[in-house]
C-alpha cells in the first residue's frame, strides 16, 4: 500500500494555491520595512546635532583664512631701514636723556627778544628778534642741537639757506645764514652734535651784523628763548 505524506501535500498545494501570493506578500512587507527602518535611521543621524570636539585631541581647521603669525626669518642686510614717523619720533626721544646743545660755540651777538621790539642794524628799523644771533667765522661748521629728523631746507630771500630739524616734545629748531650748500637732506634722522652744515654770509635781514648763525626754536609752534631749552 502507498504512502502518502499528508503534510508535504498540504504544503505543496498552500504554495500552489493562493498560499504562495499570502508567502510573498509577507516577504516584501518584511523587506520593506528593513528599508524603512534603515532609511529613519540615517535620517535621524543627519538631523542629530554635531558632536562637541571641544575635548578632542585632533588640530581643528581655522575657522577664517589667516596669514601665519610665526615670523619670516630675513637676513639682516636685507632688512631696509625703518624710516616711518614713529621710528623718528623714538629716534628723537633720545633728546630727552641726552638734553640739548648749542650749534656752535661763540658770543651772543643779539639775544631772543621775545615780546619786546629791538632796532635791527641792517634794516634800520624796530621789531622782535625771534632766535639769538651767535658770532662765528664764515665755513664754522653748525652742529645739531639734539636728535631729531630734518623737516625741511630752504633758502629764503631774508633769512638765506635755513634747515629746520623736528625734535621731540614738540620742539622744531631752526639754523640760518649757513652756506647753500649742507650736509644734510630732507626727512634725514640725525643725533645730537652731528654737522649740518656750515656758517655762510646768506641772511640779507642781518647782514649789517658780525658773521653770525642765527638760531631760533619753537615749541608747540610758538618762538621761544633757545637758551630756556638749553639747559
Amino acid at each position: 500500500m502507498k504512502k502518502t505524506h499528508i503534510g508535504s501535500t498540504k504544503t505543496q498545494r498552500f504554495f500552489s494555491g493562493k498560499g504562495f501570493y499570502i508567502a510573498l506578500a509577507l516577504s516584501l512587507a518584511a523587506v520593506g520595512g528593513a528599508a524603512w527602518l534603515g532609511v529613519n535611521s540615517a535620517m535621524d543621524k543627519l538631523e542629530a546635532p554635531p558632536p562637541d570636539l571641544s575635548n578632542n585631541t585632533q588640530i581643528e581647521e581655522p575657522s577664517e583664512w589667516t596669514l601665519p603669525q610665526t615670523p619670516a626669518e630675513v637676513k639682516q642686510e636685507d632688512v631696509k631701514a625703518d624710516t616711518s614717523s614713529a621710528v623718528v619720533e623714538e629716534q628723537a626721544n633720545t633728546s630727552v636723556v641726552q638734553g640739548y646743545i648749542l650749534p656752535l660755540k661763540g658770543s651772543v651777538l643779539n639775544a631772543y627778544s621775545g615780546d619786546k621790539v629791538v632796532k635791527s642794524k641792517t634794516l634800520d628799523d624796530w621789531l622782535m628778534h625771534t632766535g639769538m644771533d651767535i658770532a662765528a667765522k664764515v665755513s664754522t661748521p653748525v652742529k645739531s642741537m639734539s636728535g631729531g629728523k630734518v623737516k625741511e631746507i630752504t633758502n629764503d630771500s631774508l633769512w638765506g639757506t635755513t634747515v629746520t630739524i623736528e625734535h621731540a616734545n614738540g620742539i622744531m629748531s631752526y639754523y640760518a645764514n649757513l652756506k647753500s650748500a649742507v650736509n644734510v637732506k630732507a626727512n634725514q634722522t640725525v643725533k645730537m652734535g652731528d654737522v649740518i652744515g656750515a656758517v655762510g654770509e646768506t641772511c640779507d635781514i642781518e647782514r649789517a651784523e658780525e658773521s653770525h648763525l642765527h638760531f631760533g626754536v619753537k615749541k608747540d609752534g610758538e618762538w621761544v628763548d633757545p637758551m630756556s631749552v638749553i639747559k
